[in-house]
């Protein structure tokens, strides 16, 4: 299962704040950027919704069914983020929404101006391996939240609706850096979703496909730089700054993974799992393994056993 962040939920409106039952709205205005947090309580069908700026919405409570891009409906829920051109307009369904159970959402809208200056900035200081563009990527608009994204749109909610004299400065610096960590996302999605269809022309593709070939057998930087015809420091760069995260803890991140389908196996023991996903300590597995999942692997199976 991919991970999903969940965010802090925001303190909802008391009764007599609200303007309307449906999609209820709170601005905070900045400089560069508004953040809007909405609410329903009320049952609702294709209610739009359209902003001028590329918008970043992300569920907080609660359940939507999202419209968008002539696509069937999907649904929408805590944990998961939605990125909208400017001028497309959302329609979205509130089939449980109520009192009792609010949805509730952020929209953040970023100035195109922002974004701009921060692709250009990213192009001429720090360009890719292969040549390509930083460019935000419309075809996934729909993800769930990683641990960095989370923590960023925490953030930004924080700085928007605080009052600290510094609040456009520091909320320019976290939309800079939120634009960031949603395109490397986008990237090792993008890779990861189409490993086997990319040629050898794409150097990450590549060396994506030959960790997945090899997964459980020893891999090190210094093996997947030569492939890369890079050196080691500028693989690791590179690979980190593209992909948001570095080689090894992509490789540990993905024996997680495969960890994760052997210990459903009801023979398949916590040591065994260690091992023929690629550990060669068992202690450090289970370190790893609750920090990147929330438990450990014994309770993982406990749970995966029950459930069945």
């Amino acid at each position: 299962m991919m991970e999903r962040n969940l965010l802090s939920p925001f303190t909802l409106s008391e009764k007599n704040e609200l303007q309307t039952l449906v999609e209820n709205r709170k601005a905070y205005s900045l400089n560069h950027c508004e953040l809007n947090i909405f609410e329903t309580y009320q049952k609702s069908e294709l209610v739009p919704l359209m902003f001028n700026d590329l918008v970043i919405t992300s569920m907080l409570r609660g359940k939507k069914v999202m419209h968008l891009f002539d696509k069937p409906g999907f649904d929408y829920l805590p944990g998961e983020t939605v990125i909208v051109p400017p001028n497309v307009t959302m329609k979205i369904d509130f089939p449980e929404a109520s009192k009792l159970n609010p949805s509730q959402c952020t929209a953040l809208a970023i100035n195109q101006e922002e974004i701009h200056q921060t692709l250009n900035f990213l192009n001429e200081n720090y360009p890719k391996a292969d040549g390509d563009l930083w460019q935000l990527n419309y075809q996934q608009f729909h993800f769930y939240n990683n641990y960095e994204l989370a923590q960023l749109i925490n953030k930004l909610i924080h700085i928007s609706t605080g009052d600290q004299l510094t609040k456009d400065i520091l909320a320019n610096l976290t939309l800079k850096e939120l634009l960031v960590r949603i395109m490397q996302m986008q990237n090792l999605n993008e890779i990861k979703d189409h490993v086997n269809e990319y040629s050898t022309g794409n150097r990450f593709a590549y060396i994506l496909q030959y960790i997945y070939a090899h997964l459980t057998e020893k891999l090190s930087v210094e093996l997947l730089s030569k492939m890369a015809y890079m050196s080691k420091a500028s693989f690791f760069r590179a690979f980190k700054l593209e992909l948001g995260l570095s080689p090894i803890d992509f490789i540990i991140k993905e024996r997680i993974q495969f960890s994760k389908q052997l210990l459903r196996n009801p023979y398949c023991s916590i040591s065994d799992a260690c091992f023929q996903s690629g550990f060669n300590d068992q202690h450090y597995f289970s370190r790893v393994f609750r920090k990147l999942e929330g438990t450990t692997p014994s309770l993982f199976k406990a749970q995966v056993i029950k459930m069945n």
